[in-house]
């Protein structure tokens, strides 16, 4: 289904010329009642761009070690918190909805990965 999003106002396009996947997880459970998660990729478009000065600043106060941010559609993410750059998981640890249409995943290296 085509995004209805209006491009009025655009002045930054950013090109999603590269691919990541999005991990959400869900949960089945044994005969016991004990959760199993059970991870599902989905592939998106996506571009990598840097963490500025001022986010890793700010994201260090917090506790957080920002490693890169990912630009993706935004009817793409549908609030996960986890994805795969580069055979490499990572923890989406703040999320920026863009006025052009486009959410910003800030992302640190998965510790439990």
């Amino acid at each position: 289904m085509p995004s209805l999003k209006s491009s009025v106002g655009n002045r930054q396009h950013i090109s999603l010329d590269d691919v990541c996947f999005l991990i959400s997880v869900t949960n089945e459970y044994d005969e016991l009642n004990q959760p199993i998660p059970t991870e599902t990729l989905s592939m998106v478009y996506c571009s990598r761009l840097s963490v500025t000065r001022a986010e890793f600043s700010t994201a260090g106060q917090t506790g957080n070690k920002p490693n890169m941010m990912i630009v993706v559609d935004s009817d793409e993410y549908d609030g996960e918190g986890t994805l795969e750059y580069d055979r490499v998981k990572y923890s989406i640890y703040k999320v920026f909805l863009r006025p052009d249409g486009n959410t910003e995943l800030y992302c640190e290296v998965d510790a439990g990965a």
